[in-house]
């Protein structure tokens, strides 16, 4: 495998896990504060998917399920509330807000 079959396949796999963690808070399932902490609990992630993305940089997050949307289609479309807060210039750590605050 080369280095960018890895690193498209950690991609596909953290994005969908992200994209099913902004799911269930829009269905409130639960909070995001909860959902990072139950998949790190739960699921032995060394951080949630949620303030993966906030460290990331949501507008950078934004980019790759763009592209990964134009390559494989609807399954990775962005969520509208990842478009509404990067409007908004809630873009993670760095703007001090994401989907947490920080």
């Amino acid at each position: 495998m080369t280095k960018d079959q890895e690193t498209e396949l950690l991609d596909r796999f953290s994005l969908a896990v992200f994209l099913e963690a902004v799911r269930c808070l829009d269905e409130n399932v639960s909070t995001a504060k909860e959902i990072d902490i139950a998949m790190r609990a739960g699921a032995g992630l060394p951080e949630g998917p949620l303030g993966h993305a906030d460290k990331l940089g949501l507008d950078k997050v934004l980019a790759r399920l763009q592209a990964l949307q134009a390559q494989y289609g609807e399954r990775f479309q962005p969520p509208e509330r990842l478009l509404a807060l990067v409007a908004a210039g809630r873009t993670g750590v760095e703007a001090g807000r994401g989907f947490l605050d920080y």
